[in-house]
C-alpha cells in the first residue's frame, strides 16, 4: 500500500548477478534519496520516503488523472440494518413533524430531526387559525325566516325566490269567504260540518288516550270478572223504587211496622243458663220472592224480628219472621247486590251492589237517603259500632273507605292491601279495632281512623279468607279459609293463629260462604260450596250435624237468631231463604 501511494519510480530492470536495481527517475529532486547499489546479489532500495511524505496529496497535474488520489475519493457509508417502526408511532412523529418541524428518529440514540428552513413557513399555523376564526364568524341562517326581504325579490331571484315577509303576512291575515260575507254552497257547508265533527271526535279520543281509564288500571287483574265500568262523569244510578207488601204501615197504636212485637225480651251477654242454644233439626219455612239467588241475609239488631236479604236480581227485601212474609221491597240497583248491613237501631241500612253504587235506605219508608260511589265495586260494608253516622266499605281497588252517612264524604282511606277487600269486623272494647281480610292472603289489624295497620297477619301457608266472624265472647275470630277449613285467631293482644283450633270437613273452595256462631258461643255454623250446612262444636272441633240446605249452588249466608235459641236462617243461589228450627 505504501508503495502504491508513493510517487511512481522508474524501474530499470537489470540482471546482474541475480539482483534488481530500482532507480528513481529524478533523484536530484528528493534530498532524502540515496543511491542504492546491489550488494551480494540482493535488491537494494534506492529511495526511502518518509511517512508524512507518503500521506501528502499528490502535487501536479497528474493528480487529476490519478485513480488512487484521496482528494477525489468519496466517503464510504456502510449500510445500516433495517429499523422497524410501528404504524402508530410513525403517524405521531409525522404529525408532530408537520406541525412543529421536529421529530424523533427511530434509532437507539434518540436523534432529533429538525426541518430545514428551505421552503418552510413558520406562520402556517397562524394562517390555519385565522381561517377557522373566519368560518366561525360567518353568519348562519337558521329557522324559517325569509332569506330575502323586500318587494323586488322576484327581479333578483325569479319566481323561485322565497316568499317575502309582506307576502307571508298577507297570506296569514287574509279574510276567508265566510268573513267576507260570501254565501257558501250547500256542499261546502256540509263538508265544513263533517270536518268539525270529525275533529271533535278525534279530540275526544286523544283526551281518552292521555287520561287512561283508572278503573281498568286498578282492576286489570280481574276486569273480566267485574261488571262494566261507569262511562263518563254524567253517569247516574237508576231511580229508586219501593213497594210495601204488608197490610198497614202503622198499627192502631201508631207503631211502625218495623217496631218489634210486644213480649220480646232481651238476652244478656253469654247467658248460658237461660239461653242455651241447640242445633236445629229441620227446615220449618221457606221464604221465596227473589227472582235469582240470595247472596246475604241480615237480622234486625238485638231482636231479630225482621230479616233483610240482598238478592242477585238487584233487589233488597225485608221479611217478617213472625208473619213469615215479605214486608217491603227496595229496588235501587241495576246489578246484583253484594252486601247489606243494618245500622245499630235498624232504622237504616246500606246496600252495596255490583253496579258500583252504595245506597243508604230508610228501612221504614224505603226512601233513599244518600247515594255513594267511587267508581269501584264494593264488596263488603260495615257500620262503625260507636257511631252510626260512619260506615266502612271494602272495594275492589284494594282500599277500605270510611264514609260520612250524612254528607256522603270520604273521611278516611285504608290502603295497605294488595287485593280486593272481602270482609271487615270490629273487635276489642266493642269495636275500637278493625280487622280486614283480602284476596292478597293477608289479615290486617287497624286502629279506627288511622290509615296505617298495627298488625300484619300473614303466613306462607295461609289462604284467602273471604268471610270473618267474631266469637260472642270477643276473644277469638274465625276466618273461612279457601283451603276448605276454618282458621281461628286471637281477637286481642298478639292476634296469633290458634293452630289447635281447626274446623274441616266442608268444601268452600272458590265461594264466599259465610260462617256464624250461636249466641252462647257453643256452636260454629258454616255454609258449603255444595249447598250443605255444617255444625261444629266450638270446644271439641268435631262436626255435630250437617244438612242439605240449598240446591243449584252454594249456601252463601247463615245467621243465628239472637233470641230464639235454636232458630237459624240460611240462603243460597237457588233464591230461597230457609228457616231452621
Amino acid at each position: 500500500r505504501l508503495l502504491n501511494s508513493a510517487p511512481t519510480p522508474s524501474i530499470l530492470a537489470g540482471r546482474g548477478g541475480g539482483a534488481m536495481t530500482l532507480h528513481k527517475q529524478n533523484p536530484a529532486n528528493d534530498p532524502s534519496a540515496a543511491a542504492a547499489k546491489p550488494k551480494g546479489g540482493a535488491l537494494m532500495l534506492m529511495n526511502n520516503p518518509k511517512k508524512s511524505t507518503l500521506y501528502e496529496p499528490i502535487q501536479g497535474p497528474q493528480a487529476a488523472q490519478d485513480p488512487n488520489s484521496r482528494a477525489l475519493a468519496k466517503p464510504i457509508i456502510k449500510p445500516e440494518a433495517n429499523i422497524h417502526v410501528d404504524e402508530t408511532t410513525f403517524h405521531e412523529q409525522r404529525t408532530t413533524f408537520q406541525r412543529t418541524g421536529r421529530a424523533q428518529a427511530p434509532d437507539a440514540e434518540g436523534t432529533v430531526i429538525t426541518r430545514t428552513t428551505l421552503g418552510y413557513d413558520p406562520k402556517r399555523l397562524e394562517y390555519f387559525e385565522q381561517q377557522a376564526e373566519q368560518a366561525r364568524k360567518r353568519p348562519r341562517f337558521e329557522g324559517k325566516d325569509a332569506l330575502v326581504e323586500g318587494s323586488d325579490d322576484e327581479a333578483v331571484y325569479g319566481v323561485w325566490g322565497p316568499p317575502s315577509r309582506e307576502e307571508t303576512w298577507n297570506a296569514e291575515n287574509a279574510l276567508s269567504d265566510v268573513q267576507k260575507g260570501v254565501e257558501l254552497a250547500p256542499e261546502q257547508i256540509a263538508e265544513r260540518e263533517y270536518i268539525a265533527e270529525r275533529n271533535r271526535q278525534k279530540g275526544l279520543e286523544e283526551e281518552q288516550e292521555k287520561e287512561p281509564d283508572m278503573d281498568r288500571l286498578v282492576e286489570r287483574k280481574m276486569s273480566h270478572l267485574l261488571p262494566p265500568r261507569l262511562q263518563g262523569d254524567d253517569h247516574k244510578p237508576m231511580e229508586p223504587l219501593t213497594t210495601f207488601h204488608g197490610d198497614e204501615e202503622f198499627d192502631y197504636k201508631g207503631n211502625s211496622w218495623i217496631a218489634p212485637p210486644a213480649g220480646l225480651g232481651t238476652v244478656g251477654h253469654l247467658d248460658m243458663d237461660h239461653h242455651k242454644c241447640f242445633i236445629p233439626k229441620k227446615c220449618v219455612h221457606r221464604f221465596t220472592g227473589h227472582n235469582q239467588g240470595v247472596h246475604r241475609i241480615r237480622l234486625f239488631p238485638k231482636t231479630g224480628h225482621l230479616l233483610l236479604s240482598a238478592g242477585l236480581d238487584g233487589k233488597c227485601k225485608v221479611w217478617s219472621v213472625e208473619k213469615r212474609k215479605v214486608m217491603r221491597t227496595y229496588v235501587g240497583h241495576s246489578a246484583a247486590v253484594r252486601d247489606v248491613q243494618f245500622n245499630h237501631d235498624g232504622t237504616k241500612f246500606v246496600s252495596a251492589s255490583f253496579d258500583r253504587y252504595l245506597r243508604l235506605w230508610n228501612t221504614e219508608t224505603g226512601q233513599v237517603l244518600q247515594t255513594f260511589t267511587n267508581r269501584r265495586v264494593p264488596y263488603v260494608v260495615k257500620f262503625y259500632p260507636h257511631d252510626d253516622n260512619f260506615f266502612v266499605v271494602g272495594y275492589s281497588d284494594n282500599k277500605i273507605v270510611t264514609y260520612n252517612a250524612t254528607t256522603a264524604e270520604i273521611t278516611q282511606e285504608y290502603n295497605h292491601h294488595l287485593g280486593p277487600v272481602n270482609s271487615i269486623i270490629f273487635v276489642e272494647d266493642h269495636g275500637t279495632k278493625m280487622i280486614t281480610s283480602s284476596d292478597d292472603k293477608k289479615v290486617l289489624v287497624w286502629e279506627w281512623d288511622i290509615g296505617v295497620p298495627i298488625k300484619y297477619i300473614s303466613d306462607p301457608t295461609m289462604h284467602s279468607m273471604p268471610c270473618l266472624a267474631v266469637h260472642p265472647a270477643g276473644l277469638y275470630f274465625a276466618g273461612q279459609s279457601l283451603d276448605n277449613q276454618i282458621a281461628v285467631f286471637q281477637a286481642k293482644d298478639r292476634f296469633a293463629l290458634q293452630r289447635k283450633k281447626k274446623y274441616t270437613g266442608h268444601q268452600v273452595s272458590g265461594y264466599a260462604c259465610e260462617l256464624t256462631f250461636s249466641p252462647d258461643g257453643q256452636f260454629l255454623v258454616s255454609g258449603d260450596g255444595n249447598g250443605k250446612i255444617f255444625f261444629w262444636a266450638w270446644k271439641g272441633h268435631r262436626i255435630l250435624q250437617k244438612y242439605r240446605g240449598h240446591d243449584k249452588g252454594p249456601t252463601t249466608g247463615v245467621v243465628w237468631h239472637p233470641l230464639e235459641p235454636s232458630t237459624l236462617f240460611t240462603c243460597g243461589w237457588d233464591g230461597v231463604i230457609k228457616m231452621w228450627q
